[in-house]
């Protein structure tokens, strides 16, 4: 296993949220390890694989077709990154039970990010589940 330099990890982070800001989920190929995991730490959902994660975007622009994600602040360590951003959209599809609003959301989330051999191995989103279902009229 190769360390991960940080400005491999500078790239990396900024072609993921890239990747999701320009619903290209073709992208997730060249940036993540072929046994990365993503998990939805509020949404209760993790995710094995570059099939399972590009699913993941599918899926949320899918319910947002105008979803997007801005990088607010990146902190690199060891073979480990830390971010703060902000999603936005509107939810014209449904999200799980939640039938399709028309409501805006802002999301303002943080992630963690481990990095194995110049690849993403693994990213963690931390988020306010509970706002973001009152944004989109649902109860929290």
């Amino acid at each position: 296993m190769t360390s991960t330099s940080p400005d491999q990890i500078r790239r990396l982070v900024h072609e993921l949220y890239a990747a999701w800001s320009l619903h290209e989920p073709e992208k997730i190929d060249a940036i993540f390890a072929y046994d990365a995991v993503y998990e939805d730490v509020a949404g209760g959902q993790l995710v094995h694989g570059r099939e399972a994660i590009k699913q993941l975007l599918r899926a949320a622009y899918a319910w947002a077709p105008d979803f997007r994600v801005t990088m607010k602040s990146l902190v690199v360590a060891d073979d480990s990154a830390a971010t703060e951003w902000v999603s936005e959209g509107i939810q014209t599809g449904p999200v799980g039970d939640l039938p399709a609003s028309g409501n805006s959301f802002r999301l303002r989330g943080a992630s963690i990010l481990t990095f194995r051999d110049g690849k993403i191995a693994k990213v963690s989103d931390y988020y306010d589940m509970a706002g973001f279902l009152r944004q989109l009229g649902g109860t929290s």
